[in-house]
């Protein structure tokens, strides 16, 4: 048996069909990749929240791309839901939050990537999914314990945000509000917002061919009177606060203890 899998030489052809079978024959000898999941997804209360590179790289300019933002498990699209069950079967590591399909909170799609998060009463769930045509699923699965289940670091607490590029571009961010906000919206920086959904105490966004660098996004929080609450920087550290925050009884449970501490707000789930 021949172990020269190079592909014969084309005669005649033009280029374009040229390369196409070429590239037809080396994919029907190579052996195919085995499954990878990279250790880390975009972000937790502990990580740098910047960057996910694998789920909403854009589709070539000639490829529809699809767009999903999906509200909970009712809303979910036929590849969301295959998404939703991929990060379950890939399962916690001993001693890690294992969450239900009753859990999910909200899934977005772009292109051939989507992105699910689980909340649970110990912590959060979130996996990258990638599912490109005549690929084998690969992604990322993060797991976060809560620091305090039913306290806020003020109205809003971002958990989750993937970026398109490095730098910004399109984004999907996810977390969660107290029962004081009443809308909340994404400051793109060049005077364009994008409006979140709320749903029990989740909020999601979701831009659309935006172009967002990384100091000029804010999420802005209103009550329901319309008056400005709450206003942080989209790509700060989630772990990082401008102050401390402390349960009713006085305990620091987020930030660092000392300075101007505000009192923590309740989820409004």
């Amino acid at each position: 048996m021949t172990k020269n899998f190079e592909p014969p030489g084309e005669r005649d052809l033009p280029p374009r069909v040229a390369n196409r079978m070429r590239a037809d024959v080396l994919r029907a000898v190579r052996r195919p990749a085995t499954r990878r999941i990279r250790p880390r997804f975009a972000v937790g209360l502990t990580a740098l929240a910047v960057v996910a590179a694998g789920f909403a790289v854009r589709a070539p300019s000639d490829v529809e791309t699809v767009e999903v933002l999906a509200m909970g498990y009712g809303e979910l699209s036929p590849t969301l839901r295959a998404a939703a069950r991929q990060c379950l079967e890939w399962g916690p590591q001993d001693g890690q939050v294992q969450p239900t399909m009753a859990d999910l909170a909200m899934a977005a799609e772009r292109g051939d990537g989507a992105v699910v998060f689980f909340l649970t009463d110990t912590g959060y769930v979130t996996c990258e999914v990638n599912r490109a045509a005549g690929a084998e699923v690969s992604g990322a699965r993060s797991v976060d314990r809560w620091p305090s289940h039913d306290l806020l670091p003020g109205p809003v607490q971002r958990l989750l945000l993937t970026s398109a590029q490095r730098s910004g571009g399109d984004v999907t961010v996810s977390g969660r509000v107290s029962s004081r906000v009443a809308r909340l919206v994404l400051e793109h920086g060049d005077g364009k917002t994008t409006a979140a959904r709320i749903s029990g105490g989740i909020f999601a966004v979701m831009t659309v061919g935006a172009d967002l660098d990384q100091d000029g996004p804010h999420l802005v929080s209103y009550d329901a009177a319309g008056t400005e609450i709450d206003r942080r920087r989209l790509f700060q550290p989630s772990n990082e606060f401008e102050h401390c925050y402390v349960d009713p009884a006085g305990t620091v449970v987020y930030g660092r203890p000392g300075g101007d501490c505000r009192p923590a707000e309740p989820w409004g789930r």
